[in-house]
């Protein structure tokens, strides 16, 4: 039995086995909470007691022990994590992802692990911040200490999530909004590195369309949406509100696409952001700067709930190459967080 048979079994079960609440047996455990009234019952009414009790009890151990089988099934078959999309919503403040409409966003942090205390590096800029997110190191060690795209300044002086990945036989993809994230992707570390013109529709649009054929280990997508909204119209405006809604429509096309491939149950989700932002800027040490959400999702490997330990952007990359069962550079100041994952679902250091 595979997974892709044994999960949507085992959901059904379930689901019957907790909806359906009006049938006879779980109106007879309802009405006769012991043995005693229930004997009770039956005999007024000259019925049958021992006979219809045991029936009763078997039938509920029964149903206990065939969905406990299903489960163990589905999870044993569901495959180690073989794909990793990590999502930036350049600017995303935690607040105003949850008060924008953001159902995939919400849903996703409902049914894995988040936080929306996460804190990014200082300077809390875009690139600086991206790279301290994608090396796991801070900016001092990483060697990014200015916000635009200098050709002549070369790239991130230590390794990337992606040089790991690539190292280790995976497919890598980058797909951003802001032409000064080229910094990041060192020569022969990423196979596919696109700059999209456009929002977060057509950034996803296209890494959908890749993702869905060649099927990377690891794929980066970067919205430059709240960032722009939040400098133009100020971070929490009717704007800026918008531009997480487009976001989270652009993840929504991503969980299609991996959907459409039948890998979702082995593709893990980062959703998280660079940096905060108050009035029409940001890049200070001020905690609506420095805050961001951190989101991991992956029903079959992920365990639900709020984080309990701190969380930094530079554990994002730990995170997804521990996901991905390669070891992490030890150089790295990142920690992969482990305890998000159900235990036994991803093996450090696993051959690809």
């Amino acid at each position: 039995m595979t997974y892709a048979v044994a999960a949507p079994l085992c959901r059904g079960v379930f689901s019957t086995f907790t909806i359906n609440s009006n049938s006879k047996l779980f109106t007879g455990l309802r009405e006769c909470w012991s043995r005693e009234v229930y004997v009770q019952s039956r005999r007024q009414h000259g019925m049958a007691t021992d006979d219809f009790f045991a029936r009763v009890k078997f039938r509920f151990v029964g149903c206990c022990i065939g969905w406990m089988f299903l489960w163990v099934c589905a999870a044993g078959f569901c495959g180690p994590i073989e794909h990793v999309v990590i999502v930036s919503m350049d600017g995303a403040r935690p607040d105003y992802v949850l008060s924008a409409q953001s159902s995939n966003i919400q849903s996703m942090a409902a049914h894995g692990a988040f936080s929306w205390w996460a804190q990014t590096v200082n300077p809390s800029v875009t690139l600086i911040s991206h790279a301290s997110m994608l090396t796991g190191c801070q900016p001092g060690k990483h060697g990014i200490n200015w916000n635009t795209w200098k050709p002549e300044a070369g790239f991130v002086k230590t390794s990337t999530c992606f040089e790991l990945v690539k190292k280790s036989g995976g497919d890598t993809a980058m797909f951003i909004g802001k032409e000064k994230l080229c910094h990041i992707a060192k020569p022969g570390t990423v196979d596919k590195f696109e700059r999209v013109k456009g929002k977060a529709e057509a950034i996803s649009t296209a890494a959908a369309a890749y993702f869905m054929t060649n099927r990377p280990a690891l794929m980066f997508v970067h919205y430059p949406d709240p960032d722009a909204a939040g400098h133009g119209f100020g971070w929490g405006s009717t704007q800026y509100l918008e531009s997480i809604k487009n976001c989270d429509q652009g993840i929504g096309i991503l969980r299609n696409a991996v959907g459409q491939t039948g890998l979702a149950s082995n593709t893990l989700f980062i959703i998280t952001a660079d940096h905060g932002g108050h009035q029409r800027g940001h890049g200070t040490k001020n905690m609506r700067d420095m805050t961001i959400p951190w989101i991991a999702y992956s029903p079959e490997h992920v365990m639900p709930g709020e984080i309990q330990t701190e969380v930094s952007t530079c554990d994002t990359a730990a995170t997804a190459v521990h996901a991905l069962g390669l070891k992490i550079d030890p150089q790295w100041d990142g920690k992969a967080l482990v305890e998000i994952f159900i235990p036994d679902k991803v093996k450090d250091g696993r051959e690809r």
